[in-house]
């Protein structure tokens, strides 16, 4: 194991040479082995302690980034459940092809990635995809430049002006978190996509129906495959497992859970599960 200074030494060859810009290891394999002469295996160590203790962000497969600050990183939840959404949208499926040619680590989640599941389908979608955190402009640019109409950590108000200047496009919200929790090879759980949805809906960050939330849960519900307690671990690290006790509650009212909680943001979800 290489000791603190040795792994303090390397981020400052790496921070003076690239900045905050991306790099390849190929690159930091340059870099330090002409500054410091280190092996390409020692490379890879280094990559691999810096990344673990925050000071660099992996934002694609052999891609890093010197975050603008240190990332404070948390433990993921574990999944029971493996079953992912499916990809109804051919720009949704472009866009997936895109971001792994490119290497970044994304997951596609939310309300378009549920389709499958939709009452009304919308003429157009708004597709929700999350990326590790220093990935969202290198993310939204290769969208971009494969002709889809990206956005970076937009919010709800410039969602809505997107929608009226591009109104035959379907759009994408880009946004960064630290971890892609429930993110199975580039697709969302159907827990996670579930959960975010919901989120998402709720605290209008995106103009999605609230009622259609509701219906979209409720048929994936009928449709079986959900793990209730991956849902609720989900939830939980949202801050809204109460309001899904009470979701949960409403479509299986003899599920023994207690802690229901009934408020303005669930309420309408409700109302669709009873529609």
């Amino acid at each position: 194991m290489y000791d603190v200074k040795w792994t303090d030494s390397a981020l400052k060859h790496l921070e003076s040479k690239f900045g905050k810009e991306p790099f390849s290891t190929k690159e930091a394999v340059t870099t330090l082995g002409r500054e410091s002469n280190y092996s390409r295996n020692a490379v890879k160590q280094v990559l691999h302690e810096l990344v673990n203790k925050g000071f660099l962000i992996r934002i694609g497969r052999g891609i890093y980034k010197v975050p603008e600050k240190p990332v404070v990183l948390t433990e993921t939840a574990t999944l029971l459940s493996k079953l992912t959404v499916e990809l109804t949208s051919e720009y949704l499926i472009r866009a997936e092809t895109i971001l792994k040619e490119k290497g970044i680590d994304f997951m596609v989640t939310g309300p378009s990635a549920l389709a499958k599941y939709y009452h009304h389908l919308p003429r157009r979608l708004i597709h929700l995809i999350y990326v590790t955190v220093g990935a969202g402009e290198f993310a939204s640019t290769a969208l971009r430049e494969g002709k889809l109409y990206a956005f970076l950590n937009p919010k709800r108000g410039e969602v809505e002006i997107a929608l009226q200047a591009l109104e035959e496009r379907d759009i994408f919200v880009i946004r960064e978190y630290t971890k892609l929790e429930g993110n199975v090879g580039g697709r969302a759980t159907l827990e996670k996509a579930i959960v975010d949805a919901y989120f998402e809906t709720t605290r209008h960050r995106i103009p999605f129906s609230e009622l259609e939330v509701g219906r979209i849960i409720a048929n994936a519900f009928r449709t079986g495959g959900i793990d209730i307690a991956t849902l609720l671990g989900l939830a939980g690290r949202r801050g809204i497992r109460g309001e899904f006790k009470s979701i949960i509650k409403e479509l299986i009212p003899n599920v023994p859970l207690t802690g229901e909680v009934t408020n303005k943001h669930v309420k309408k979800v409700l109302e669709g599960i009873r529609a």
